[in-house]
């Protein structure tokens, strides 16, 4: 029985623990603090497969799936599938066409529409400027804590060993692979990382580099208005909004595409930010003078390519083979709760198996260090389809 110690319980952590104890696998899941207290739990809990390139959408069946399983079986936790529309012009239209035929051939239910039909899905959305689209009908949203917790639940249902507040300090792998912690060490065959944006801090106490970079996004959720509507990106403006089950909108976009410090970073939106996506509201929704309930700022990760990292890592400096002792799950590019379920299981096809349904995504397939590298947002269409938009 192969032994895995988790480090970060956050979605991909928790997921993976869960995944893991179903296929018999012991588990110990450890936290610098709480499930879900970092940023899982800041996280805008959007679902959509309309992805850019297809492992994604791939991942994004298997995921919806399971939302939708966990949300039957658990009264606390529901998957609210209330369809996920972007917008745009004929500048993206071409870009549109190309992912919609995409998705569609890796079993997603999207489709193109026009303004007409836009109309139809989202009466108070305007069209104004709008000239396509394209929907998912199955894609929606979920609260991200409630699904940890209640994943959480279900894992140490399971037999994990869930360890709040166990800071780690220390990887030793020179003879059995020891994780040390404020409270104690654990003897364990694998380690995986699913650390969020400590994930790169964590990686070196195993003597390993990864190419991840932390970097700031925002939200805000307005008070109360008189109307619902799923999950809509604007993709010519970079904005995605749609209805809270406290009666206001949740508004996103403020990506700051440069590195963050996860330690010390500004957890408050800017106020540019906050004017600007009022202004946004107002222009796109019958809203006058949204008010503003609550603002916050928290951090995703992203990598040189824009694909996750999930799998073992490239060689440890001095060592012309990568240890087969680490896992890495970390890299997400902003998708990473939505991708949770998926990562999850690709966690434990690797250990179990050896092998993975998203072979694009192992951490080796970069040879050594890429070194620095920009940081891109990956909801946005612009530098996906160069010869397209």
């Amino acid at each position: 029985m192969t032994h895995t110690t988790i480090i970060g319980a956050g979605a991909i952590g928790v997921s993976a623990a869960y995944h893991l104890a179903e296929r018999g696998v012991d588990v110990t899941l450890l936290d610098k603090g709480h499930a879900a207290g970092e940023t899982t739990g800041k996280a805008g809990g959007l679902v959509f497969s309309q992805l850019h390139e297809a492992p994604d959408v791939r991942a994004m069946g298997y995921s919806i799936d399971f939302f939708r399983e966990l949300s039957e079986l658990d009264n606390h936790f529901t998957y609210h599938e209330v369809g996920f529309l972007r917008t745009g012009t004929e500048a993206e239209r071409p870009a549109f066409e190309q992912e919609v035929s995409m998705q569609r051939e890796e079993g997603a239910d999207v489709r193109l529409v026009e303004p007409d039909e836009i109309r139809d899905i989202y009466p108070p959305l305007s069209v104004e400027g709008v000239t396509v689209g394209t929907y998912a009908p199955d894609d929606g949203y979920a609260d991200p804590h409630t699904f940890t917790t209640s994943l959480l639940d279900e894992a140490k249902a399971k037999g994990v060993d869930y360890r709040p507040g166990a800071k780690v300090t220390g990887i030793d792998s020179s003879s059995t692979t020891t994780v040390e912690t404020e409270s104690g060490s654990v003897q364990t065959d694998v380690v995986v990382i699913a650390a969020g944006p400590w994930s790169p801090q964590v990686a070196t106490l195993a003597d390993v580099e990864i190419p991840v970079k932390p970097y700031r996004a925002q939200a805000l959720v307005t008070t109360s208005v008189d109307f619902d509507i799923g999950t809509v990106y604007d993709a010519h403006e970079g904005v995605y909004f749609r209805s809270e089950q406290s009666g206001g909108l949740l508004v996103g976009d403020g990506t700051e595409e440069v590195e963050s410090d996860p330690d010390e970073y500004a957890q408050t939106a800017d106020f540019e930010f906050l004017v600007e996506m009022s202004e946004v509201v107002e222009r796109s929704l019958p809203v006058d003078d949204a008010g503003i309930q609550n603002a916050w700022a928290g951090l995703c990760t992203a990598t040189p390519d824009g694909r996750p990292l999930v799998g073992h890592p490239p060689s440890r400096p001095g060592s012309d083979s990568g240890p087969d002792d680490v896992v890495i799950a970390a890299g997400l590019q902003g998708h990473g709760f939505m991708r949770s379920p998926a990562v999850g299981k690709a966690v434990s096809d690797i250990i179990c198996a050896g092998k993975t349904d998203y072979p694009e995504w192992s951490p080796r397939r970069f040879d050594e260090h890429p070194g620095d590298f920009e940081i891109e947002e990956m909801l946005k269409l612009d530098g996906k389809h160069p010869n397209l938009i």
